[in-house]
């Protein structure tokens, strides 16, 4: 039961996400979110970012996927953003071109995607979500020992891309993106040097008939959402193995405290700074009776955060102040995907990482002075 217990938090966490893309109750005939249907295929690159990985450099991966979709045309959303979003979940099948080390992959991931300029003759658009994969060939000492990418049968993709748009009739839409493409269990059995994998898109998007979004003005965003700082407080906590040879979990939790500033419709600036309690670095300290060095460490982070409605997707640059062991490389980068509940509460997953080999994710909560500056 213990074994499952993170993949039911990042569950129902999607489960969420999934419910605040999807659900809807138009405000007026003129103010509605659109069911849509797409198909999209990808080609890509492998990025080699570790030495353990470099069988698989000349890869080419390459997927097909479906997505079941709302488009918003409601003056909320038009308010949030001066854009039209789009949100929904997308089902991937993806063949990574190494199938004896990599084999393929069954994703599922939420997303939300906000469209500029939809009434321009090339509107943009840009991508991020995250969700579930079920890979086919993990990590395995005897049947599979070169594949040091993942070792889980589920793991967690996140995805960030731009397309451009193009009406190709009443009804149809094609869609040209660049995606970056991640994949890791977060930390929680290793290897897990993750998968990295940037694409080229092509997809059709499949609307209704007659379906309409109003011109509507833009509007300022200062006096709605409030000028000066935020101050926000992080509790986050997960658990990580110690290496691939053992199963055993060790604690890691943590916290953070945070000050934003506002500085468009769409994006916080945000300098941070955290405390942190790993617990596999104490006991690799603990075995080795000849290290005297403390398992904890603190580090300072200056990041941004994409804002749409409750959703925000943040990423961080850190460095550690404090680190006296050094397992790792002194700085790190973390994303953050969260959902904000009532005016001063978030709750989302997080994932640190090392240039590009994932740390840990985590799960995390988070109390707002001013309910994410008045969104």
């Amino acid at each position: 039961m213990k074994r499952h217990t993170s993949e039911l938090f990042l569950l129902i966490f999607l489960v969420l996400i999934a419910h605040g893309f999807v659900s809807a109750n138009p405000d007026s005939l003129t103010d509605v979110r659109y069911a849509y249907f797409n198909a999209r295929a990808h080609y890509g690159s492998m990025i080699i970012h570790s030495r353990a990985i470099k069988d698989i450099g000349n890869a080419n991966p390459w997927g097909l996927e479906l997505t079941l979709g709302r488009h918003s045309a409601t003056q909320k959303a038009w308010d949030a953003c001066n854009c039209y979003p789009k949100s929904g979940v997308i089902l991937g099948i993806w063949d990574f071109n190494k199938p004896d080390i990599l084999g393929h992959g069954f994703s599922a991931t939420a997303f939300i995607e906000p469209v500029f300029g939809i009434h321009n003759r090339i509107p943009f658009s840009i991508r991020a979500g995250t969700g579930f994969i079920y890979l086919t060939r993990p990590y395995d000492e005897v049947i599979n020992p070169y594949n040091f990418s993942y070792s889980t049968r589920i793991a967690f993709p996140i995805l960030l891309g731009v397309s451009g748009n193009f009406r190709l009739s009443s009804r149809l839409n094609m869609n040209l993106g660049l995606i970056y493409n991640h994949i890791s269990n977060g930390g929680l059995r290793e290897p897990n040097k993750g998968i990295n994998w940037p694409t080229i898109s092509l997809g059709l998007d499949f609307l209704p008939a007659n379906y309409h979004f109003p011109d509507r003005k833009i509007s300022g965003w200062k006096s709605v959402a409030g000028r000066g700082m935020n101050t926000a407080v992080y509790i986050f906590g997960t658990a990580k193995q110690l290496n691939h040879e053992e199963l055993k979990k060790y604690p890691i939790f943590g916290a953070e405290i945070r000050q934003s500033a506002r500085v468009s419709r769409l994006s916080l600036l945000s300098l941070g700074a955290e405390i942190l309690y790993d617990g596999s670095d104490r006991e690799e300290i603990h075995r080795d009776s000849l290290m005297h060095a403390d398992h904890k460490k603190a580090g300072l982070m200056v990041g941004h955060s994409f804002l749409l409605g409750r959703f925000a997707f943040s990423q961080a640059f850190g460095v550690y102040l404090y680190d006296p062991y050094k397992a790792n490389d002194p700085v790190y980068q973390r994303y953050e995907l969260t959902y904000l509940i009532g005016r001063h509460f978030e709750a989302g997953v997080g994932l640190k990482a090392h240039r590009h080999v994932a740390d840990f994710l985590d799960f995390r909560l988070a109390w707002r002075k001013t309910g994410r500056i008045r969104r």
